[in-house]
């Protein structure tokens, strides 16, 4: 992005004008919750810090004081015009999912009192790779519960090609957060019922894996069926599925998928999207929703109380796992005991030599090499277009 654009971005929300007439916007608070059965009772994820290992966030009025920043491990962390910020669009969109809040327009986030911890590794191209990844999941595992913060809760809306999980790095990583007792929430991919297994680190089966439910733009659960994009597993299936379709969130005016998908602006405020990334910020603020409520649960206890309280649907258990998730039901249910509910799984084992030479090959400028196909972000639908994501390179 040109810091022209950037500039333009920073103005455009420092003094936000109301959106322009939407009905879903001033809704858009119960039309997401409502299709995760969250109650309005419920706890809204106060004292609770979701990190975002993402593309950056820009502190848009709906996010005003719920964003905090851990490092930039981004190509863009030595511009400090742009360290932080999310000139991609795709951060932000999911943590206005997660947490935004804004009176003005009646704008809300599945858990509007819970905190963002952005950590932020991809600048405006969308790209990454594993080193970055990797010291993301490093700080927060570290900082997690260092002065100030309360992370207990991880998004990761990216992916890339599974692999048998017991060996796999990325799966070592983010098993290490669990047993520090943060939940993982890792988008399912957007392969649709051939994906044959689900993206990494969703296919981790200690983690939350989310795929995505299509809600058929009504606001009642009734009709909700497995969005057609959302990955099929018979193996490693998803946990359950979350609100996926056409999500109302934040825009950043001017990023990336702001210029490249126009469709998607409702007004000059809002974006739509849809893909397992928007479901697995619907899951995370569910997550913090509930960990606000019950703060001693243990992520296993999380994720087998979540799968209790999901209502299935009529599509494949390869297809939404437990089933759409519900907070509602969830809260209705006693807190198991934590050994009843032990996951008792083959941990994925660290080969230092595959991360040597994971790490070396991250570092190359692999440009549009073929073996990086499939490494990728999980927001695929913008504006009903399929975005194709970006692969995992060096700059």
């Amino acid at each position: 992005m040109r810091l022209a654009a950037l500039a333009l971005t920073l103005a455009a929300v420092a003094a936000p004008t109301p959106a322009r007439a939407d009905d879903k916007v001033a809704g858009s608070a119960s039309w997401i919750a409502g299709g995760a059965g969250v109650p309005s009772w419920a706890p809204d994820g106060r004292g609770v810090d979701v990190a975002l290992v993402d593309s950056g966030v820009v502190p848009v009025h709906s996010l005003a004081g719920h964003v905090v920043y851990g490092p930039d491990l981004s190509s863009e962390r030595d511009d400090r015009n742009l360290r932080n910020l999310d000139t991609f669009g795709h951060g932000t969109h999911l943590a206005g999912l997660i947490a935004g809040r804004d009176a003005v327009t009646g704008f809300a986030g599945v858990a509007p009192g819970a905190r963002l911890v952005s950590v932020k590794v991809a600048g405006a191209d969308g790209e990454t790779d594993l080193a970055r990844v990797l010291g993301a999941l490093d700080w927060v595992r570290r900082n997690h519960d260092a002065p100030g913060y309360n992370i207990r809760v991880v998004n990761l809306s990216l992916g890339v090609a599974s692999d048998d999980y017991r060996s796999d790095v990325l799966a070592y990583a983010v098993e290490q957060l669990w047993q520090a007792g943060i939940v993982v929430v890792a988008a399912a991919g957007n392969n649709g019922r051939d994906a044959g297994a689900l993206d990494m680190p969703a296919d981790d089966p200690f983690v939350i894996a989310a795929g995505a439910s299509d809600t058929k733009k009504t606001a009642g659960p009734y009709d909700d069926r497995v969005a057609d994009f959302s990955s099929w597993s018979r193996t490693r299936t998803p946990d359950l599925v979350a609100p996926g379709t056409s999500l109302l969130s934040l825009r950043v005016p001017g990023s990336t998928l702001d210029t490249e998908f126009p469709g998607g602006r409702v007004g000059d405020l809002f974006f739509r999207g849809s893909g397992t990334s928007q479901a697995a910020a619907v899951a995370s603020g569910v997550v913090a929703r509930l960990l606000s409520a019950r703060p001693d649960l243990n992520p296993d206890q999380v994720k087998a109380m979540l799968r209790f309280g999901a209502v299935d649907l009529p599509d494949p258990s390869a297809a939404d796992g437990a089933g759409r998730i519900d907070l509602r039901r969830t809260l209705a249910s006693r807190t198991p005991n934590a050994a009843s509910v032990r996951q008792h799984l083959a941990p994925a084992v660290l080969d230092p030599e595959k991360l040597a030479g994971e790490l070396n090959d991250s570092g190359k400028d692999m440009g549009p090499a073929a073996q990086w196909e499939g490494r990728r972000w999980s927001g695929r639908r913008w504006s009903g277009r399929r975005w194709s994501g970006a692969a995992w390179i060096d700059d």
